[in-house]
């Protein structure tokens, strides 16, 4: 079993579209809001890539430590530190939500937490939303390996994010929450006509 080094580095949302558009451009209802994120790392290297590179693309998320997010980055570093149950009704937790708008409806990149004395270990990563049971596979040829990391490490990396978080946290309003669930809606209505649904 690897140990891996745990780490966070700051990382953004891929703005292009199929065919080398960039959707920050763009003024229709499936544009992407730019988002940035501070990135897990492992052994250096950002998490997020390697699902990427193991998915074939397309993969679409934003990790759940955001500045533009304090209240639910420090919910997600409370779960993550093993301090709150997790947030998919299995007790799994989110590491990658929908960037719009962070709804577990939209799906997440999901794991099991699993603490030992010393050692933190991600189990099982995958995709799932929080309306079904079932967890997708990232890849279809295998499963993501387990990622395991030395405890206090791990707890120290994340324990000064909270740390930092915290303060933000304080008589923090979203001013444009009701603007981020209308272009949700839009997306959504987008996709719906996509498909032929209405």
């Amino acid at each position: 079993m690897h140990t891996a080094t745990f780490g966070l580095t700051p990382a953004e949302r891929d703005l292009e579209m199929p065919g080398g558009q960039t959707t920050s451009l763009r003024t229709d209802a499936v544009s992407k809001t730019p988002a940035t994120y501070l990135d897990f790392t492992i052994d250096g290297d950002p998490l997020f890539s390697d699902l990427q590179a193991r998915a074939g693309g397309g993969l679409d998320f934003a990790g759940v430590i955001q500045d533009s997010w304090p209240i639910e980055s420090v919910a997600a570093i409370e779960r993550l530190l093993g301090e709150a149950p997790g947030d998919l009704p299995d007790g799994r937790l989110s590491l990658y939500t929908c960037p719009e708008c962070g709804d577990l409806g939209c799906g997440a990149v999901t794991a099991r937490l699993h603490l030992e004395d010393d050692m933190v270990t991600w189990q099982h990563l995958g995709w799932q939303a929080d309306y079904e049971d079932e967890i997708s596979a990232l890849c279809d040829d295998e499963a993501f390996p387990d990622l395991t990391f030395t405890r206090d490490s791990y707890e120290r990396v994340l324990r000064e994010q909270l740390t930092r978080l915290r303060p933000m946290t304080a008589g923090f309003e979203y001013p444009d929450q009701w603007e981020r669930r209308l272009r949700r809606e839009r997306r959504l209505s987008a996709v719906r006509r996509l498909f032929g649904r209405r």
